[in-house]
């Protein structure tokens, strides 16, 4: 049989659903959960934590058994106090004790506690304790923290976050809470300062202001960047709902945040995020010489993260540092996924331009690739980036992106620098190949991914990586990889890499994962003279081989 309280029906409160702070045992016939702490201050009829004590199985709640709530000295339980909904009867509290009395039912039990406290002016500030008794025993480790005591309590909270589109983000309202969790928090005497980080309020808008509960009048005025917060000599408690127009900084990708300031409120929230969404991205930056004519270099790769990033318009890739004496002689540009739609590529005014005819609805990827590049002996020596611009030369331009095309130097390239080279990005499915300095891009079905410290990869993409003959024997379950001389073989399952007929063990084995082999590349790179780079920022690897 089941304790439950007296003259109180145990039932499945829905109140037990609010996301609870933490959860422990407290006793051993039962747990507690005590929902996110609260503010309150020094004064009657103040509103704590739900506390939710549930017995752990079946006849763990013995006969005759009480549970005992204690309170900290200078706090008194209110008469507002409910149990499983019901207002507690003043006649189980001495002191301050609420005694809560358990008789016998069929089912595993439930308790929760809402509970309101009358706090003196003499309460120390800080965290408010509730002691949990057993029987006459306490348990000294079931402290359980409902409130904090403080002098002034107000915050912000917000119903939703803003998205907007880095490219062209326009404008959009938003709408946030300001809430006093302590009376008289708020007074008449101060201003209160409300300010926007990285986006601007629409000042001709302005701010309106609704309040939803309380007698207190909020009125708000624009100062600068600021807005001036004032409130009336209502006494109480008030929540106010607060309606105004951002407009994110130009080229600023980020959260918008909201601060509160004032005599002894401080608080923060996330108004809105700007995200870019597309990502530019070249091949390992080749290196030209002065005076040489059509030189290869990288290709590059633009990407969408969601789908309609870029949006219908004109596109420029335009060359930091700019120079009359560089000329592009070719390139070609191809969508390689998704379904954008993209027209009018060219080479202009020493710009690469295209146009998106129509936004995608498949996150898309535009590759540029066998870009061949002249520049003239008085050209600078260094980097070259491009830069990925919306609107080029417009008020609403934008720059999206940019990375290193290619690095000029004083000679033409020794003939000793690496003829293919492989880059791809954990996790990534895509690898952008340069042969003799002629890019292109290959996609694969799944991605490489790093297991034991090791780089894991598909036998199909490590026979592009390595530029190898690649084969996989089902029935042997055996890996065979091939490049001039050089044979090697491994079994799945197995650390052992036969090279040539030699065995070298390995500190791992090629595996089966998603229905793909993959084969761990450092060991077979090491095999066929390949020489591998590793950017730990960029979950990068570079492979280069002659």
């Amino acid at each position: 049989m089941k304790k439950l309280l007296s003259l109180i029906t145990v039932m499945a409160v829905v109140l037990t659903l609010i996301p609870f702070q933490s959860t422990f045992a407290a006793t051993p016939a039962s747990k507690v959960r005590v929902s996110d702490k609260v503010w309150v201050g020094n004064m009657e009829a103040q509103h704590a934590a739900l506390v939710t004590f549930t017995e752990d199985s079946n006849n763990a709640w013995e006969d005759t058994q009480n549970l005992t709530l204690r309170l900290p000295d200078g706090v008194s339980w209110n008469k507002f106090t409910r149990i499983n909904a019901r207002l507690i009867n003043m006649a189980d509290v001495d002191g301050r004790d609420l005694t809560i009395k358990l008789v016998n039912t069929k089912n595993i039990d439930r308790i929760v506690l809402d509970p309101y406290f009358d706090i003196e002016r003499s309460v120390e500030k800080g965290d408010l304790v509730l002691r949990v008794y057993r029987g006459d025993v306490a348990d000294s480790d079931k402290e359980l923290v409902v409130a904090e005591i403080k002098d002034y309590g107000a915050k912000l909270t917000s119903s939703n976050i803003a998205e907007f589109n880095f490219i062209k983000p326009g404008s959009k309202e938003v709408v946030v809470y300001l809430e006093e969790f302590i009376d008289g928090s708020l007074v008449d005497t101060q201003t209160y300062d409300l300010e926007v980080e990285n986006a601007e309020i629409d000042k001709a808008k302005g701010i309106e202001i609704k309040r939803l509960t309380g007698d207190k009048k909020l009125t708000a005025t624009m100062n600068g960047d600021y807005v001036k917060l004032n409130v009336d000599k209502t006494p109480g408690k008030s929540k106010w709902e607060l309606k105004f127009t951002i407009t994110p900084e130009k080229e600023y990708e980020g959260d918008i945040v909201l601060n509160l300031e004032g005599r002894g409120v401080e608080d923060s929230i996330t108004l809105g995020t700007v995200l870019k969404n597309v990502d530019m991205m070249t091949g390992t930056a080749t290196s030209i010489g002065l005076g040489f004519q059509d030189q290869d270099v990288a290709g590059i790769e633009i990407t969408e993260m969601e789908r309609g990033t870029l949006l219908k318009g004109v596109y420029t890739i335009a060359i930091n540092p700019e120079y009359k004496g560089l000329v592009f002689t070719d390139a070609k540009l191809n969508v390689i996924e998704g379904n954008i739609d993209i027209d009018n590529f060219e080479y202009r005014d020493g710009k690469f331009v295209f146009e998106v005819k129509s936004a995608s609805t498949r996150a898309s990827k535009i590759v540029i690739n066998d870009i061949k590049v002249t520049v003239d002996q008085f050209g600078y020596l260094g980097d070259y980036k491009g830069e990925l611009i919306f609107n080029h030369d417009k008020s609403d331009q934008i720059k999206i992106d940019e990375e290193v095309l290619f690095t000029a130097t004083g000679s033409k390239p020794s003939e000793g620098q690496a003829k293919y080279v492989g880059q791809f990005i954990i996790g990534s499915p895509s690898f952008i190949i340069t042969t003799n300095g002629i890019n292109r891009v290959e996609t694969f079905d799944v991605a490489p991914y790093i297991q034991d410290n090791r780089t894991m990869m598909s036998v199909k993409a490590a026979g592009v990586a390595l530029d190898a003959k690649v084969s996989y024997d089902a029935d042997k379950k055996m890996v065979t990889v091939e490049s001039g001389d050089t044979k090697a073989t491994m079994t799945i399952g197995s650390k052992m890499l036969n090279i040539n007929g030699e065995e070298k063990e390995m500190d791992t084995e090629a595996v089966i994962s998603n229905s793909r082999t993959f084969i761990p590349l450092a060991f077979l790179a090491d095999v066929f003279d390949a020489e591998l780079k590793w950017d730990n920022v960029t979950k990068t690897v570079t492979i280069m081989k002659n």
